[in-house]
Order: C-alpha cells, then sequence, then structure tokens
C-alpha cells in the first residue's frame, strides 16, 4: 500500500513538474532583479522564469522574456508579475500581429525608407561641404544599408557597432536606428527597442515612417500602450494618407485595445480597412472587425 502512493506522489510529482511553465530571459541591460521569498537577486541572459516569478527593472534597464514563444518586453521602471502581464498581453495577443510588420517594413516600404535616407545623408554632407565626412561616415552608412538590403542583418550589427565609436555625434541617431532595424529583423526585440531608444527622430528625418512603426510595434510588446499612442498620434497629424498611415492606424487600434478603450479601437481597425482593404494590413484588421 505505502508502495502505491509513493508511485501516485511521484506521478503527480512528474505531471506538475511537465506542465509547470519556464519561461527564458533571453535579454538583459541594467538593473534587473527577481524577488524569492522576500530577498532580491539580480537576474541574467540565460535565467528561468516562471509566471509566478515577480520582477524589478530598474531605471534605464531593459528586460526580453521568451515566454513559450511570446516576448514580453519589459523597459520602465517598477515592479512586475509574470502572469499578470501574460494575461494582460493575451487580451491583445491576436491585435499585434508582429509578422504583417515584419514584412511590411521588410519590403518595398523599407526599401524606399533605405534609399531616401541614404540621399539624405549625402545631401547632409554636400551641404555642408566636408568632403571627409561624405567619403568616410556616408560610405559607412551606404555599406550598412547594402548589407541590410542583401538580409545581411548580423554583419550589418557588427559592422555598425564597430564604427559607431567614430561618428559624429550629430550622426548617432542614424546608426542606432539601423541597429535597432538589423536587431529587429534577427528577432532580437530588446536589443531592438533598446537602440530605438537612443533614436532622436520626428518628420522631417528620413527614416521617420519605418521608424515609427517599429519602435510603435515593440512598445506594444512592451505593454507600453500610452506611449505608442503618443508615438502613433504625432505621426497621423503630419500623414494620414499613406501605406505607413494604415499601419499606424492598425497599430493605434491595438494600443487602444490594451487600453480597454475598444470602441475607439474599433473605429481605428475601420479607418484602416478603408484605406486599402485589399493591402495585408487592412484584411488583417477586416479580419478583427468581423470578430469583434
Amino acid at each position: 500500500m505505502k508502495k502505491n502512493i509513493f508511485v501516485i506522489i511521484l506521478m503527480f510529482s512528474i505531471i506538475f513538474w511537465s506542465t509547470a511553465e519556464d519561461f527564458l530571459l533571453v535579454y538583459s541591460e541594467g538593473d534587473v532583479s527577481e524577488n524569492e521569498n522576500g530577498t532580491w537577486y539580480e537576474l541574467f541572459i540565460g535565467d528561468m522564469l516562471s509566471d509566478s516569478s515577480t520582477l524589478k527593472i530598474g531605471p534605464n534597464s531593459m528586460v526580453e522574456i521568451d515566454a513559450n514563444g511570446n516576448t514580453l518586453l519589459l523597459n520602465k521602471p517598477g515592479t512586475y508579475k509574470i502572469g499578470e502581464l501574460l494575461s494582460q498581453k493575451g487580451k491583445v495577443s491576436a491585435w499585434g500581429n508582429n509578422p504583417v510588420f515584419k514584412k511590411f517594413l521588410s519590403g518595398d516600404n523599407a526599401r524606399s525608407g533605405i534609399q531616401t535616407a541614404v540621399m539624405g545623408v549625402r545631401g547632409s554632407a554636400t551641404e555642408t561641404d566636408d568632403i571627409e565626412w561624405l567619403s568616410e561616415d556616408s560610405m559607412i552608412i551606404d555599406e550598412a544599408i547594402v548589407m541590410i538590403e542583401d538580409g545581411n542583418f548580423n554583419d550589418a550589427v557588427n559592422f555598425l557597432t564597430e564604427e559607431m565609436d567614430f561618428a559624429f555625434d550629430e550622426d548617432l541617431s542614424v546608426y542606432n536606428y539601423y541597429l535597432g532595424y538589423s536587431y529587429y529583423m534577427l528577432g532580437a526585440s530588446g536589443r531592438a527597442l533598446s537602440f530605438l531608444d537612443k533614436v532622436e527622430s520626428d518628420y522631417d528625418t528620413e527614416y521617420y515612417p519605418d521608424f515609427v512603426v517599429l519602435k510603435g510595434s515593440l512598445l506594444l510588446e512592451s505593454l507600453a500602450f500610452n506611449d505608442a499612442l503618443d508615438l502613433f498620434n504625432e505621426f497621423l497629424r503630419n500623414d494620414d494618407f499613406s501605406g505607413t498611415a494604415q499601419a499606424v492606424n492598425y497599430l493605434s487600434a491595438t494600443a487602444l485595445k490594451g487600453l480597454g478603450k475598444d470602441r475607439d479601437a474599433k473605429k481605428k481597425l475601420e479607418i484602416t480597412v478603408k484605406m486599402n482593404p485589399s493591402s495585408e494590413i487592412g484584411r488583417s484588421a477586416d479580419s478583427l472587425l468581423k470578430n469583434l
């Protein structure tokens, strides 16, 4: 009888541990710690977490967690419970269609933006008549862009990281943008957002449209819905008709859904569909509307 009880307990333990969810800390930057029995312990890349873990994020810190295929990003100081974050993200998981926007950013829209950015870099150099800057710095950006266009994102990251130490201060945003872009295409969301947070960009910046879609998508992944919405609204004040504007409207709907503003989210989806029903983003928005 005792043997049977032992077997039952053993089987229960096996079932419990096999169904427990372990999450992987894939990227960490700054001050990140986990609470265990009232004591805070520093976390490192490769550490395992669970849905019952409580994390504390310090200022200027970043965390990326792989939760069984779902990405959790945290870049705001505070204390977080993993289980609550997953529950919150689950409410908008069908809305934030990351593959759609990765395809959008790697397609004709991105190539057009990259070519414009190159022309902008060359134009700035010509205006200043700085021949040395034109021959060296613009060539570095050009070379990195060729790598990106060819899909060699790791090469672009290594190259830009090495050359960044020699860049002029006013050009650091360009380096940070393309590093963030490359990391995003590599699936390294935490590193991507870390670089994009350092980008100073406005409507006059050549890569601004793609920057908004890219950073906005990552802000949604980090559940920073208000920050994302601020970014989107600023863009739409200047552009409410382009293909990028359609993507931004869709992303705005996701942010509004995350904030619990379902009626406003529905209106944004309707605008998205009306702008171009046949585009992939338009079809995705229409599918969400039909399931509301």
